[in-house]
């Protein structure tokens, strides 16, 4: 929304249109779906500031910046919960959602540990959505772009992983312009020595354990032996998970 607010403040000043009247737009509440941008936008095409041609740059530009984020208005419990599996499960359904009705006949002990299945791989998904943590806010208004990650070294917070539990992890960043995949094993998982206690209830979180659950906290620099693109995820999963 900034990158939009610049390029309209932009175009304001390049019309030459009077500051009184650039004040009164900006300074009446907008109410939705009447945003302050949308009345910007009408006033520059009302003044043919600019053309139909040259709004629908800026719109598909502003939809290509935000293409995931309607990801960041998503309830916590549904985008932690569900979202990433249906995701994975949409992109190639060659997975199998894990329930004891799926997977009875070759996985009888199966009791909700694990997300997905995919030949005998034990799969589970988790997402992270990349936000900035020093502004107020909604969720949305705070999200960053891939590069805004990056460059603020964003640590991506992955919970309740259980690798007694499961063979493969794919683990989703997701920034409001981009989806980042890594795909990591069970034991690469433990050998980042990132893997730190998740205290939930009295059995999880202290190691040794049968089911041992924790939680990381990495930034994609310390990610980058696991990130592979999203159109080789099955393939990076069947690799790793028949190790």
């Amino acid at each position: 929304m900034k990158q939009l607010q610049n390029e309209l403040d932009l175009l304001l000043k390049q019309s030459g249109v009077d500051d009184q009247i650039i004040e009164v737009i900006k300074r009446e509440k907008p109410v939705f779906p009447f945003s302050t941008e949308g009345r910007v936008l009408a006033y520059l095409l009302s003044t043919r500031a600019i053309d139909y041609e040259k709004y629908m740059e800026l719109q598909n530009a502003y939809a290509k910046r935000n293409q995931c984020l309607d990801l960041f208005d998503m309830a916590p419990r549904t985008f932690g919960e569900t979202w990433g599996e249906k995701h994975i499960l949409n992109l190639f359904p060659e997975f199998m959602k894990a329930t004891k009705e799926n997977i009875a006949s070759v996985y009888p002990k199966f009791d909700g540990e694990f997300d997905l299945w995919l030949d005998g791989i034990r799969v589970e998904v988790k997402a992270c959505r990349a936000n900035s943590t020093r502004a107020g806010g909604s969720l949305a208004s705070r999200a960053y772009l891939h590069s805004e990650a990056t460059a603020n070294s964003f640590k991506y917070h992955y919970q309740q992983l259980k690798p007694t539990c499961c063979d493969v992890f794919i683990w989703i960043g997701v920034c409001r312009d981009d989806l980042i995949y890594w795909v990591l094993t069970s034991d690469e998982l433990l050998q980042t020595g990132k893997l730190g206690s998740q205290h939930r209830n009295e059995n999880t979180g202290i190691k040794g354990v049968e089911v041992y659950e924790g939680q990381v906290f990495m930034a994609e620099e310390e990610l980058v032996p696991f990130c592979v693109a999203e159109k080789d995820v099955l393939n990076a999963v069947k690799k790793k998970g028949k190790k």
